[in-house]
């Protein structure tokens, strides 16, 4: 089973002791790899299709993640970050309208890749509440909501935005464009969607969002 005292800031890249500095470009193909993996095979994947996919060894792997939990949390670590760099690295002058049309384009893109749902499927078939399922939330979606809750509060502090309860606020944000989105993902009954589909769905969410927590509204 799988420790939950593993940090997420361990999983940050560069982390590591005294000696040589490891290989970023093998660690993200080691991630890449790990992604796929996982999806299919859930917490019981083979580390040594992890490294053949990779093109490493499973060596290079332990020297990179001391254990499957430290590449698994990094794995979900990464997602959290790509998708919620709009936020956390936002230039403060941006319209909130092109920050958050950011988030919500890679928060699709991420649905409509399918890999997260396949993960979501293995961690249900495993049954709801098992330590795997509260650390995967705790150390990604629950850390993705918090980042965009803390960029919403910071809107509302600056006077561009009314957001009383951020949680609450980013919560309705992925919401909007979630829709039946994941829904059907777990199902297996999601038609492809293109990136037009994609674009007007995220700003339609967009528009209806700032309808509600504008300023003044």
């Amino acid at each position: 089973m799988m420790s939950v005292s593993v940090m997420a800031d361990d999983t940050r890249e560069g982390r590591r002791g005294a000696g040589r500095p490891l290989d970023m470009a093998k660690r993200d193909a080691i991630l890449d790899a790990a992604e796929t993996v996982f999806a299919e095979e859930g917490y019981a994947a083979s580390m040594d299709r992890v490294a053949e996919m990779a093109g490493v060894s499973k060596q290079t792997i332990y020297k990179h993640f001391a254990a499957k939990d430290r590449l698994f949390d990094a794995m979900v670590v990464r997602r959290s970050e790509r998708m919620t760099e709009p936020v956390t690295m936002a230039d403060p002058a941006r319209p909130v309208a092109e920050v958050m049309t950011n988030v919500g384009q890679r928060f699709l893109d991420l649905m409509a890749g399918g890999q997260l749902n396949c993960l979501l499927r293995t961690l249900l078939s495993a049954g709801t509440g098992t330590e795997m399922a509260r650390h995967f939330y705790q150390t990604g979606p629950a850390v993705s909501l918090g980042r965009i809750a803390a960029y919403l509060k910071r809107q509302h502090d600056e006077g561009r935005l009314s957001v009383p309860d951020p949680m609450l606020a980013a919560e309705h944000f992925f919401g909007l464009l979630n829709g039946h989105v994941q829904l059907r993902g777990l199902l297996g009954v999601l038609p492809p969607m293109g990136e037009d589909e994609r674009r007007a769905r995220v700003d339609a969410a967009v528009r209806v969002f700032l309808a509600a927590y504008q300023r003044g509204v």
